[in-house]
């Protein structure tokens, strides 16, 4: 019997090393970086993929250096899965489209990410951008009935006796244009600021714009912005963006709009050298200008700072007579509210969310006022909002997101909400409000209701080992056989150490646990309750900071400590107490990745869940220790 309960444990440790390497082998983890093309032109769009294969848990990505690159998208995160010859594998992806600035070698290197709690480094990719071929920017001098433009580029060139400042302030300044210079506080304007010019310059905004006394947003990106040419006083212009923005006064009075500055290396053709060495050809004499093929005889440069003028904008007061509900509000809204659902048990909760539509100065928006009813509690709003800044005045919404549990059973009403605005073109103040909702708050859900035992869904499916069923049958075999293998070891030992007749054995008794101590306490007792009505919101920089905050005031409260500790004091009082070091460490897991997550962008839901489960099992075994 002992040769076979051996070979029997033999084969069990065999097996088990052989389903561990195949699960290995199947589901192998994978950092990989990928591009769509290794060689482009300026122009073209450049995606990278960031690829980690067959991973349990992707946390914390780190891009790579995107210099000389202008990031138009991203990062997106993409899910895929796929089932080759029944073995099914996964993948998480972080997609970046970029644009390269200029021709050259682009190297993107140094992403990283923690995979199943490792860090993993991504390899490099080499990028190659080569200049487009194609005509001179002078060729179309050439063509026919092109006369005008043929003018423009003429300034390019120095005649004699021609005054090389005054030629420079005709033909290139910054030029500041505002749709309107009296308003309300609150109300939008458009400020332009262009730089126009007629010379062949290198140019370097040194000093942008400030706005004090403004709420400020940007319409365009100046570096995306294409130039143009604009008549001005009978002549042809370049012209190119230096800032557009719209600003919203924040005091009344006169407002003045601070000054642009840009410095320029401007390179004139010297018309007696150029014609004598190139010919009189303006086309030709252009190109080689370009080219700069020109001998330094023929040319003078001219260093040159320019500023705009400053720009008054008078700021007319609200009027008198502002209902009690007004926050600051300009524009013309809409307002409209909503409950997650009417029927809430005791132990539940639900979302009131109220949303603000229309045209204005959202950025000085403050929350409404909600009154709640006494038997209800509230939490501080998750706040969403979008707006299309490149429209004037902006348009778009904001979302409060409250969320609320109820008290006592029976019915509730939750009020209207009230909003009061100033309406500039109507000159009025308007107040407008929502209608009021009724809720009914029912007995508490039993253990195992959807709140007290599930998480938010963030539709991305979890892959596993487990998932298989190649896996599953090779797993309950083993288990079938390790069970065996045990039943007859214990019946073995069983009859190895009966007592003899008469002889008195020693059995320790275990202490059974009262029956009123094995119901969990009350969701509403939890220290973690209001972190995990933020999991359970989608909040993640709420989750994080309750989470946090949480944790510190349960150690606090738990071990009779201050709570102005940092963590390390924390540590050590923990220690002094008697607590394991594991658990210490746990402890400060949690709490050193809910910091870390506050200025991480790149955490998701499935994270949250993860280090909420972690504080779980944190103040469960710190609940074991008097």
């Amino acid at each position: 019997m002992k040769s076979i309960g051996k070979y029997l444990r033999k084969l069990f440790l065999f097996s088990l090393i052989c389903c561990h390497w195949t699960l290995y082998v199947s589901a192998q983890v994978k950092v990989i970086a990928s591009a769509n093309k290794q060689i482009l032109t300026p122009n073209d769009l450049l995606t990278l993929h960031f690829s980690v294969e067959n991973a349990d848990d992707v946390q914390q990505f780190i891009p790579p250096s995107f210099t000389g690159c202008k990031i138009v998208q991203g990062p997106t995160h993409i899910n895929s899965s796929s089932v080759i010859n029944g073995v099914k594998s996964n993948a998480l992806s972080f997609v970046y489209v970029v644009q390269p600035a200029a021709p050259g070698k682009y190297c993107f290197s140094g992403a990283s990410a923690k995979v199943n709690g490792k860090r993993l480094v991504f390899n490099t990719l080499n990028i190659l951008v080569k200049k487009i071929p194609g005509k001179s920017r002078y060729d179309f001098i050439e063509e026919e009935g092109d006369d005008g433009r043929h003018e423009l580029y003429s300034d390019y060139i120095l005649r004699r006796n021609e005054n090389i400042q005054d030629k420079i302030r005709k033909n290139l300044f910054i030029k500041v244009d505002v749709d309107k210079t009296l308003c309300y506080e609150g109300e939008a304007v458009v400020a332009t600021y262009k730089l126009y010019t007629r010379l062949r310059s290198e140019s370097k905004v040194v000093r942008r714009p400030s706005f004090n006394g403004f709420s400020v947003y940007d319409m365009l990106d100046p570096t995306v912005a294409p130039s143009t040419i604009e008549k001005l006083n009978g002549k042809d212009f370049n012209v190119y963006l230096i800032r557009k923005v719209q600003l919203f006064p924040l005091q009344s009075g006169s407002l003045e709009l601070d000054a642009a500055e840009v410095e320029n290396s401007i390179t004139f053709l010297k018309a007696d050298d150029a014609i004598k060495n190139n010919g009189n050809n303006l086309s030709a004499l252009l190109r080689a200008f370009e080219m700069d093929d020109i001998k330094n005889s023929g040319i003078a440069t001219e260093q040159v700072s320019i500023r705009s003028n400053p720009i008054a904008i008078t700021v007319k007061p609200l009027p008198e007579g502002k209902p009690g509900t007004f926050n600051g509000a300009v524009g013309s809204f809409s307002i409209q509210s909503t409950v997650s659902k009417n029927q809430i048990p005791l132990n539940d909760a639900a979302v009131f969310k109220v949303i603000i539509k229309g045209e204005g100065n959202f950025g000085v928006m403050n929350t409404p006022v909600i009154h709640w009813a006494k038997s209800i509690d509230a939490y501080e709003p998750n706040i969403k909002e979008d707006f299309l800044k490149n429209v004037v005045p902006m348009r778009g919404y904001k979302a409060y997101e409250f969320t609320f549990t109820p008290k006592q059973t029976g019915e509730v009403v939750l009020d209207p909400v009230e909003f009061s605005f100033f309406d500039p073109v109507a000159n009025q103040y308007k107040t407008i409000n929502t209608d009021a909702i009724k809720i009914i708050a029912t007995a508490p859900l039993q253990q195992g209701s959807a709140f007290l035992n599930t998480m938010p869904n963030n539709n991305q499916e979890t892959v596993s080992p487990l998932s298989r069923p190649w896996i599953l049958s090779i797993a309950g075999g083993l288990l079938f056989l390790f069970a065996y293998v045990l039943y007859r070891y214990i019946r073995a030992s069983g009859s190895d150490n009966t007592p003899a007749p008469g002889k008195k054995t020693d059995i320790p008794v275990k202490d059974e646990m009262p029956a009123n101590n094995k119901q969990s306490s009350s969701i509403s007792q939890s220290p973690l309750f209001n972190s995990k009505l933020m999991l359970v919101q989608q909040n993640s920089r709420g989750f994080y900071s309750e989470l946090n905050r949480a944790l510190r005031n349960y150690v606090s409260e738990k071990y009779n400590l201050s709570y102005n500790l940092n963590i390390k004091e924390l540590e050590q009082h923990m220690k002094l107490k008697g607590v394991d070091n594991d658990v210490v460490s746990q402890f400060s897991l949690v709490v050193q990745q809910c910091e870390i997550a506050l200025y991480n962008p790149y955490l998701n839901e499935a994270d949250m869940q993860s280090v909420y489960e972690l504080a779980e099992d944190f103040i469960f075994n710190t609940s074991k220790i008097s």
